[in-house]
């Protein structure tokens, strides 16, 4: 397969993976907060100093909210969610090719780049995030992709190579701060001069040290800039991410110990690499593949260091794991059947029975599924268990036939099993059994489109209550001078007593959120005169 096809495919399948499930999901806290501050940068025409709900929001550096507000800007869209996640599926997108650089400069080897691609694109936490534009993607992509660009000037010894370099890193600082940093760039060097030694990096320390001056002195100038804006909320906003850090989602050590769970269809390849000593035959690949072992420990270690845990968190981690879990693959693909060691037969006998039930649950979820959603559906639904039933009697078929072809097809289904799950499944899960509740009143994201005349107050409300309704809202107390005309959040019905000097014109009530259905009211309210 030419290099042509095989990126043409990784893009086709990336895409699949990263944007086939944007619609599905409703906005999140992180994701709220992303978007909130990027249509207050669009609406209030201020770029540099983001604010959420009319606050100062310097708790995340803003390029995320930047490309968000760009987007906004350019289709004047400020309620679709899914064309506002964008941005993180396309930065994915670009982690895919920036593992296909890294491995094919790493190794020499086109067919390896292409296999590790192929499960960067198919790892399920990477298409689980992947639909989500919170924050954290965006640090380790652009992290990882000024690590790629270092290895390329270390190889070509080209100049321009360590100027992107040292932008990416601007990108990745201006993204979440030093936190991948820490958990991915700071393993990588250990792990590259443990196992390629320290002469490249002499030789090239100057242009390393460039490409670190251009990404600090770059990323410096927001924060710089929200020190003279507001030099004590911001030094305040700092410590309290500090303190963030050791005090919430505090977690054991062992916490990101069970990421194997979360690499899907790849969750027994992602094991294997640790069970025995491995020998490719290629002295190349063997210092790669330990290269990639080294990585992956240190980057689990460092992030299990910090007491602050989450599972997304621990993206860097599904993202270095591609590595040697690439280079074991390509390992299979040239070794004929006949060749294999028992132990190899074996992880092949368990990767089948677990691609024969995943397909076979697949199968029944969307065959019963299919008698309960609309007939227009059914169709779409139809294909899917097609395509299922296929992978499994293509498998039954090859293992008893042909057994290299069979090896091959596992490594193959490993991968498209994963997607078709996650878009048929999700589809299911998100949008016909969470979303089946809301049917006797309208979501209050509605009032998004509605775009409301007059400004909205509440005494109690959530971030998301902010995103939903679509502009800012006003904390009201009860010496607060309000306005001849406003509308009223409120969680409970109007306490009349509270505003008798007004009267109210119009009442509704909504569905707070797509998978509850909690109540919340909104009153607009007219001063009598």
């Amino acid at each position: 397969m030419s290099r042509n096809k095989k990126i043409l495919l990784i893009s086709l399948l990336s895409f699949v993976s990263f944007f086939s499930t944007l619609w599905i999901r409703s906005a999140d806290l992180m994701e709220s907060r992303n978007f909130i501050s990027a249509r207050e940068i669009v609406l209030n025409n201020e770029w540099f100093v983001t604010t959420l709900n009319g606050e100062y929001r310097f708790e995340k550096p803003p390029l995320p909210t930047w490309l968000t507000a760009l987007v906004m800007k350019i289709f004047n869209n400020f309620s679709d969610e899914w064309l506002l996640r964008v941005p993180v599926a396309l930065i994915c997108l670009l982690l895919v090719f920036y593992i296909y650089k890294l491995v094919k400069i790493s190794s020499d080897s086109e067919n390896l780049a292409f296999i590790t691609s192929f499960v960067a694109s198919t790892t399920f936490m990477l298409t689980k995030i992947g639909a989500e534009n919170a924050w954290d993607t965006y640090p380790y992509v652009f992290m990882f992709g000024a690590i790629t660009y270092i290895l390329i000037g270390l190889k070509n010894q080209n100049i321009t190579s360590f100027f992107i370099s040292g932008f990416l890193l601007a990108c990745s600082l201006l993204s979440k701060g030093p936190v991948a940093i820490y958990g991915m760039f700071i393993p990588f060097i250990i792990s590259y001069i443990f196992i390629y030694r320290c002469d490249e990096i002499r030789k090239n320390k100057k242009r390393i040290l460039l490409a670190l001056l251009i990404g600090v002195s770059l990323a410096t100038i927001w924060p710089v800039g929200m020190i003279i804006e507001n030099k004590e909320l911001f030094i305040a906003v700092l410590n309290k991410e500090k303190d963030t850090w050791t005090t919430k989602h505090v977690r054991g050590f062992f916490y990101y110990f069970n990421y194997f769970i979360y690499m899907g269809s790849w969750a027994v390849f992602s094991i294997i690499p640790f069970l025995k000593k491995w020998d490719f035959g290629d002295s190349k690949k063997n210092k790669f593949f330990k290269f990639g072992i080294i990585w992956n420990i240190l980057t689990l270690l460092f992030l299990s260091l910090v007491k602050m845990k989450k599972e997304r968190y621990g993206l860097p981690i599904y993202i270095i794991a591609t590595i040697p879990i690439g280079v074991i693959l390509d390992y299979y693909l040239n070794k004929k059947w006949e060749f294999l060691k028992k132990f190899d037969r074996v992880v092949f006998y368990i990767q089948f029975a677990l691609i024969v039930i995943v397909s076979s649950l697949g199968i029944i979820l969307l065959k019963w599924k299919s008698y309960l959603i609309n007939f227009k559906n059914f169709w779409l639904f139809l294909i899917f268990i097609g395509i299922f039933i296929f992978i499994i009697s293509d498998l039954f078929k090859n293992y008893f036939k042909e057994k290299n072809k069979f090896k091959k097809k596992i490594i193959l289904y490993s991968g498209l099993v994963l997607v078709l799950v996650n878009v048929s499944l999700t589809w299911i899960i998100e949008q016909d059994i969470r979303g089946k509740k809301n049917e006797e009143h309208l979501l209050l994201e509605t009032l998004q489109k509605t775009k409301l005349d007059y400004p909205v107050y509440s005494e109690k409300f959530s971030i998301e209550d902010v995103w939903s309704i679509g502009k800012q809202i006003f904390k009201y107390t009860p010496e607060k001078e309000l306005p001849d005309k406003f509308y009223y959040l409120s969680e409970e019905p109007l306490d009349q007593e509270k505003f008798e000097n007004y009267k109210v014109e119009l009442v509704d009530d909504f569905y707070r959120f797509k998978n509850s259905n909690k109540i919340i009211y909104i009153y607009f309210l007219q001063k009598i005169k």
